[in-house]
C-alpha cells in the first residue's frame, strides 16, 4: 500500500513541478477607428500578430503593411471588454516603416492574464499620420488541433 501511495505522491509532485503549457493567441490588425479627416491615413493598412503566454509573460510577434506613413511605435493595451479601447499596459517595438515587424514581451499581472483569456487585451500600432492608432487587433485564444 505504501508503495502505491509513494508512486501517486511522486506523480503529483511531478505534475505540480512541471511548467504550465504555453497558450497561443492571435489577432488580425485592422485600421483603428477613424474620422472623416483621418480615414485616408489608416484605411487599407493591415497586419497580424501572434502571442504566446508562457507563465506570466506574453511574447508578441507579427507584421504590418500598407500604412500611409511609417510606424512610430506599438503597445499592448487593455479594454473593459473586447472592442472597447483602453490603457497601455506594455510597450512593443514596431519597425519605423510603412510595413515591417512588431514584437515584444510584456510581464502580465494575474488580472491581466485573466483579461487576455477573456479577449480584453489588444495590440495597437501607431504611425506618423495616425499617432493615436493606425492598426489594432484583439488577441484571441487559438485552439490546438
Amino acid at each position: 500500500m505504501s508503495y502505491r501511495l509513494s508512486i501517486a505522491a511522486s506523480a503529483l509532485l511531478l505534475a505540480l513541478a512541471a511548467p504550465a503549457a504555453a497558450e497561443d493567441f492571435a489577432a488580425q490588425l485592422d485600421p483603428a477607428p477613424f474620422t472623416a479627416t483621418t480615414r485616408a491615413d489608416v484605411i487599407g493598412s493591415i497586419g497580424q500578430v501572434k502571442g504566446v503566454l508562457s507563465g506570466d509573460t506574453l511574447t508578441v510577434t507579427g507584421t504590418f503593411s500598407r500604412m500611409a506613413s511609417p510606424a512610430t511605435g506599438a503597445s499592448l493595451r487593455i479594454g473593459l471588454l473586447k472592442g472597447v479601447l483602453g490603457d497601455e499596459i506594455g510597450k512593443l517595438t514596431a519597425q519605423p516603416a510603412p510595413e515591417g515587424a512588431v514584437s515584444g514581451s510584456v510581464k502580465l499581472t494575474p488580472e491581466q492574464v485573466t483579461a487576455l483569456r477573456a479577449e480584453r487585451l489588444y495590440v495597437r500600432v501607431d504611425s506618423v499620420k495616425a499617432p493615436d492608432g493606425n492598426l489594432q487587433g484583439w488577441l484571441e485564444p487559438q485552439t490546438k488541433r
